[in-house]
């Protein structure tokens, strides 16, 4: 199969992937934010912004370390899967000794019994991971898709069972512990194909991995911290209350985000290292891939801010209404931040992990300030409007010092791959956000389906008229075609 085709393939297959899990999790996140209360979900929160950085550590970049090497011999796989396993239970060790001082910073006790629970997934991972580096760069994204679609069945279900039989926070816990166990262990068998750990450990078979993979790891956790830092500042000046408001917006914000750009990210990563070193391949299929994600997430996201005051109540229930205008301006950010997930599999596909470092080590000289003085002086609203201002400033600076430097002079065809469906996306919103006042069926079902129906025609409607070519190529490339 040519690489086109397989890349077509790859697109439709986490399409599959993305929808169901997507699905699934708004299923989740519905019924539990209907049988759990705010601090519940502020608890977890607080949890996954430890672990969430533990799990960076854990790794160590050797999952994108091994997509882009061209061809990785089976002695450097076994290696590196040991060294994986160490350092997963190095960090759940680390984990352990840490969870009283996590749970000081937080005031709040609680955690200390539930952070060794969620850490267990520290010791899961590694046992996957490489095998799904290796399903990856081999563009077999169907296994892929099947294993993380009843991944996320099992952890739907059981978290929503928990919850029904009244174990609250918990039932958060395992139906994460479940969806991670399942996938980890469908990962390890099909896996053995490709290569089976055995007693062995070199440490020549680390070397090229091991660089790319520290740079890589210091620009995930630097980029972790800046992009966690508005939930650790909250939850540490504002509490666990306000932390859930703020983690369920985020939540409902960032979710079709999380989902939607691996659809084009993750399979871009694998094709585009095996057209590095040419330039205008290169160049042509970023601004491809900034254009098909901001296609889809613009219409996803400026929707959601302009139906929030009708969705909220109707779909989480009255006590989430303090959430919408968060909800509605963090959509905003998104939208911006979304587009930093096609220069990252570009700059990866390069091979400079080092620019995404520095990259990321500029950002924490900015991020922390911004959101400590709007969360200290401000509140949940004041956060997100500041990463709105923030995330649309380093849009540019992004494109000053990485794209210009790696790809050359481009910024006609950067501004329009974003520009064109946000300005689309923008003419939606603001028409759906009229059409609202006079719409009936005040706060129902209806209401909110007749804003959402009205929507997608008036946006593939302006799409079709300013922006023909683009949805053609893409529907194309979706259909395997030309």
């Amino acid at each position: 199969m040519s690489l086109r085709k397989s890349a077509a393939s790859g697109v439709r297959w986490t399409t599959v992937s993305m929808v169901g899990v997507t699905l699934m999790e708004t299923i989740r996140l519905v019924v539990l934010g209907r049988l759990l209360p705010p601090n519940a979900f502020g608890l977890m929160a607080m949890m996954i912004v430890v672990i969430g950085f533990g799990q960076i550590f854990s790794q160590m970049g050797l999952v994108q370390a091994v997509i882009q090497r061209p061809e990785p011999k089976d002695d450097e796989l076994v290696s590196l899967y040991w060294l994986n396993i160490a350092a997963g239970g190095c960090v759940y060790i680390l984990l352990l000794a840490a969870t009283p001082l996590v749970a000081k910073m937080y005031s709040t006790p609680e955690i200390k019994s539930m952070v060794p629970y969620v850490g267990l997934m520290f010791l899961c991972n590694p046992l996957g991971d490489l095998y799904r580096a290796m399903l990856e760069k081999n563009l077999l994204f169907k296994k892929l898709a099947c294993v993380e679609l009843t991944g996320a069945f099992v952890g739907m279900v059981l978290a929503i069972v928990l919850a029904v039989i009244g174990l609250g926070v918990w039932s958060l816990i395992w139906g994460q512990l479940a969806t991670v166990g399942w996938r980890n262990a469908c990962f390890f068998v099909l896996g053995q194909k490709m290569f089976r750990p055995r007693l062995h450990f070199r440490k020549d078979d680390l070397q090229g991995y091991l660089r790319f993979g520290l740079h890589h790891v210091g620009a995930m956790s630097v980029n972790y911290v800046n992009s966690r830092m508005d939930q650790l500042l909250i939850g540490a000046l504002l509490g666990p209350q306000a932390l859930g408001y703020y983690s369920m917006a985020f939540n409902l914000i960032m979710r079709p985000v999380q989902r939607i750009n691996p659809v084009l990210t993750r399979v871009a990563f694998p094709v585009l290292a095996k057209v590095q070193g040419d330039n205008e391949r290169m160049k042509r299929g970023y601004f491809k891939m900034l254009n098909i994600l901001t296609s889809v997430n613009a219409p996803i996201l400026i929707g959601i801010a302009s139906v929030a005051p009708v969705a909220i109540p109707l779909i989480l229930g009255e006590k989430w209404v303090p959430i919408i205008p968060v909800a509605q301006v963090l959509a905003l950010y998104s939208l911006i931040r979304s587009t930093g997930n096609a220069g990252g599999s570009m700059v990866l596909a390069m091979g400079r992990a080092d620019a995404e470092f520095y990259w990321n080590i500029l950002l924490f000289t900015f991020i922390p300030f911004v959101v400590f003085c709007s969360a200290y002086f401000g509140d949940l609203l004041a956060v997100a409007w500041s990463l709105f201002g923030l995330q649309a400033f380093l849009f540019f600076l992004w494109y000053v010092l990485v794209v210009r430097k790696l790809l050359g002079s481009c910024f006609l065809g950067y501004l329009q791959a974003v520009g064109i469906p946000v300005l689309i996306a923008s003419a939606m919103g603001i028409a759906v956000g009229l059409l609202s006042i006079y719409l009936p069926f005040e706060q129902s079902a209806f209401r909110l389906g007749g804003l959402m129906f009205i929507g997608g025609i008036v946006y593939l409607g302006l799409y079709l008229l300013f922006a023909r070519e683009t949805l053609h190529e893409q529907t194309r490339l979706l259909l395997n075609r030309g």
